[in-house]
């Protein structure tokens, strides 16, 4: 599959006129816990040639097709990237940390790494996080729920509180999240995750009565913590250097 999904990077770049700088697995196989059945949710970060930025005309800023198969691909054009990086958007800090990655530009994701900690907002992000929990986790009724659901709200949720207590960007793979848990909750997520693995994404579970109370009390605690945390504002100055050093 690997093969493929590089050949495929390939051809986009070939079709679109653009470069691919950086593409990795994004979703619950970066995470680390997909199912059997898991897409492959591609992302990549892109670059036009540089005429295409002087032009009076709008210039797509994304590149995808709708899911096929088992493959889900979309690219972002980097000023894209970085204007959404100007606000703290939580994507390029997860990307950048893909343990599948597709295609590399070294120079590239060395400079972007380096750029990433000066757009960090602990209050934006956590509050992105725990804006998934809150819509996901109110529909978590009745004994019948997807496993894969519960997982997301359980990621979210660690990667606000990663934030809003240790004041860095959260990791993005789920194991080492999973060391802000207490032992007994530990092992009851490992085992989902463990079922997951081997099942697919429609399989249910029943959230039991501690695991519950967990996610109710973390989210009670981590929303009150956000709600205090100064908000943060950026300057696109290095962020117009970066693209120019670039294009």
């Amino acid at each position: 599959m690997r093969t493929v999904i590089k050949n495929l990077l390939k051809e986009k770049e070939q079709h679109h006129g653009v470069r691919i700088l950086y593409a990795c697995e994004s979703g619950s196989r970066a995470w680390g816990f997909p199912s059997a059945d898991s897409d492959y949710d591609i992302r990549f970060i892109y670059l036009r040639e540089r005429e295409a930025y002087l032009s009076v005309g709008e210039v797509p800023d994304q590149i995808g097709d709708p899911p096929a198969g088992d493959l889900d691909l979309c690219g972002w054009d980097l000023r894209k990237a970085l204007r959404l990086l100007l606000r703290s958007n939580v994507t390029p800090f997860e990307w950048i940390q893909s343990p599948v990655v597709y295609a590399a530009d070294d120079v590239f994701v060395e400079a972007f790494r380096r750029l990433l900690p000066h757009y960090f907002s602990p209050r934006a992000q956590a509050r992105h996080y725990l804006g998934i929990v809150v819509t996901q986790f109110c529909d978590m009724k009745g004994e019948a729920i997807r496993i894969k659901k519960l997982c997301y709200v359980l990621r979210s949720l660690l990667s606000a509180d990663w934030i809003l207590s240790r004041n860095e960007h959260a990791p993005m793979e789920m194991h080492t999240l999973m060391a802000l848990l207490p032992e007994d909750i530990r092992d009851e997520v490992s085992a989902l995750i463990a079922a997951k693995a081997y099942g697919t994404e429609k399989d249910t579970t029943v959230l039991s009565a501690t695991l519950n109370d967990f996610i109710t009390r973390r989210l009670a605690w981590a929303t009150e913590r956000a709600a205090t945390w100064p908000s943060d504002s950026f300057c696109h100055k290095d962020l117009d250097a970066f693209f120019q050093a670039f294009v």
